[in-house]
């Protein structure tokens, strides 16, 4: 019985280590492919009205790809800024540009679900720390 527990314990203690290893040699490769990391997404709204972010999507020219980012609607009032800090997984030093896409009030005062409008910034090389300013006019 003893010579069975110490035969699983350096089983369990030879997969615990080639687990780790095999993590370690993957992480470098993923940090030089993902290098567009910390990514400052300017958002200015100059359309003479408040407006409301739905969708931000972002074109990695490189590999030709449309890729998207999760955020949560937000309402920006005309004049105001808004700021976020993203992390455009898949872009290695490729040409990238964000497309921001917002809605807008109707007369009635109700956001205007059928129709939709958006705003590219303008293409440069992602890497880490760029900013993209988008502004809605």
């Amino acid at each position: 019985m003893t010579l069975l527990a110490k035969t699983t314990a350096a089983a369990a203690s030879a997969i615990a280590v080639a687990g780790i290893m095999s993590f370690a040699s993957v992480t470098p490769a993923a940090a030089l492919f993902d290098v567009c990391k910390d990514v400052t997404i300017k958002i200015t709204n100059q359309t003479g009205g408040p407006i409301q972010l739905y969708d931000l999507d972002y074109r990695d020219l490189g590999s030709n790809r449309w890729r998207s980012e999760n955020i949560s609607n937000r309402t920006i009032a005309n004049g105001g800024t808004y700021r976020t800090k993203l992390n455009l997984e898949g872009v290695n030093r490729a040409s990238t540009f964000v497309r921001v896409q917002f809605r807008k009030l109707k007369s009635n005062g109700k956001w205007d679900l059928l129709n939709n409008w958006y705003f590219d910034s303008q293409t440069a090389t992602c890497k880490r720390g760029k900013t993209y300013a988008v502004t809605f006019r």
